[in-house]
């Protein structure tokens, strides 16, 4: 699908859903970068609470700020932890009544997609990138459960983990800020995750991966800074005391050219010693859509690859880090066929495609690491072939991912034809990367 039309803008999503707070931000067709959708027009308010709420003795839902106002003035009941409770897969209890946590989790989605009415039509949206904190096996299977529930009118619906919509939100930022080491500082006053994005420019395309570490020493009681003036003051102090240490830990001896200080935990003017040692040498922004900005920016180069998907491969937890391939001959000629690419999300790697067999009967699967190691070919023995005229033996070979260290490979005999019909054979192996 092309990206817009030549008469009528069109846009692309990225919906950052998180445990606490979520963010939609937005990329039409004839911008360069994303804008955010502010929940209050004419202010930067992003956050929209990841909470739902039933009005008390009636079936009336509120979503967001509202269901917040609706919680605290205590005629409604909250639905608890939206995101966790579709995780767990667990009926939740509302009051007395059991509900569906996916089905409550995707009239959230559905709810705060509606704010972007305002803004533009959903019918011109061409793709949506869910991103979440982690991106596992399960999560997936949550999002494709909220995601057909909805009933969007494009199929190009997508998911990524914040790691990955970091990397994606800094191939739009300046080449001078991508020169060393860059770090994002993620503080909702719960826990501060810190993601550490290095780039490999001696490798073609240029690798990128990225570390995260946790530190919980800057939890605040309730989540929130104290109203007293004298305990605020003294709040602040010790925040700035812990951070700074952590910094001094992370930055080390390290080149770090960008810092980006992320969450509405940074809102309070509080990191002040910290801010100077982060300063020294380095340029340091704060904001916190940085995570929706990003996965917009990655649905946008999904269906429409700019040149920085060509220079740039992502190496996340999620992804395949190898090329796999097979060599095949084509008019007389051996050529190299592309299986499964380096940089795919694991859960979306999949292949399927047709060879006519040499009579060896052995498959021989090229796998070549991104990482350094070193390359290897997998033999795949197919006993029991059917033996045939050479450029007879038809063959179908599937493979799909179990998780991001398993290739799952599954070969059928088609026959060939009425001459030779198909034995019904299969042949199944993992391939372990």
């Amino acid at each position: 699908m092309l990206f817009g039309s030549l008469d009528e803008k069109h846009f692309v999503l990225g919906y950052d859903l998180g445990d606490k707070v979520s963010q939609i931000s937005y990329l039409a067709s004839d911008a360069d970068m994303p804008e955010t959708l502010s929940v209050l027009a004419g202010a930067e308010l992003y956050n929209i609470p990841t909470v739902l709420c039933k009005r008390n003795d009636v079936n009336q839902w509120f979503y967001g700020k509202e269901a917040v106002r609706h919680i605290d003035d205590g005629d409604a009941l909250p639905a608890p932890d939206l995101l966790s409770s579709a995780r767990a897969g667990k009926p939740v209890m509302v009051g007395d009544c059991e509900y569906d946590p996916i089905a409550l989790l995707t009239l959230f989605v559905k709810r705060s997609l509606s704010l972007l009415s305002l803004e533009l039509s959903l019918d011109n949206v061409d793709a949506i990138m869910i991103t979440t904190r982690s991106l596992d096996h399960r999560m997936v299977q949550v999002l494709n459960a909220v995601t057909s529930a909805l009933e969007l009118k494009t199929r190009n619906i997508f998911y990524q983990s914040h790691k990955e919509s970091f990397y994606n939100y800094m191939l739009y930022q300046p080449v001078e800020l991508m020169h060393h080491v860059i770090l994002a500082c993620d503080y909702d006053m719960d826990d501060l995750n810190v993601y550490e994005m290095t780039l490999n420019h001696n490798t073609t395309p240029i690798v990128a991966t990225i570390d995260d570490s946790s530190f919980d020493n800057l939890k605040l009681e309730n989540s929130c800074f104290p109203k007293n003036a004298a305990l605020y003051h003294k709040t602040c102090e010790k925040l700035d005391d812990e951070f700074l240490t952590i910094m001094q830990k992370v930055c080390g001896d390290k080149i770090i050219s960008t810092v980006f200080l992320l969450g509405d935990g940074f809102r309070d003017k509080w990191a002040k010693r910290s801010l100077e040692f982060l300063c020294r040498t380095r340029r340091v922004f704060q904001g916190n859509n940085l995570f929706s900005k990003g996965a917009s920016i990655a649905a946008r180069e999904r269906i429409k690859p700019s040149e920085h998907s060509g220079k740039y491969v992502f190496l996340g937890e999620d992804k395949l880090k190898c090329n796999l391939g097979m060599k095949l001959m084509k008019c007389g000629t051996e050529v190299y066929c592309a299986l499964l690419d380096a940089g795919t999300n694991w859960y979306e790697a999949e292949v399927s495609i047709e060879i006519i067999m040499d009579p060896s009967g052995i498959l021989n699967v090229e796998v070549t690491p991104l990482t350094g190691k070193s390359p290897k070919v997998v033999q795949l023995y197919l006993e029991g072939l059917e033996k045939r005229p050479n450029g007879t033996t038809r063959l179908r070979v599937l493979m799909h991912m179990n998780s991001v260290n398993e290739v799952a490979v599954k070969v059928q005999d088609l026959g060939f034809g009425e001459l030779f019909p198909s034995s019904g054979k299969t042949w199944e192996q993992i391939i372990e990367l």
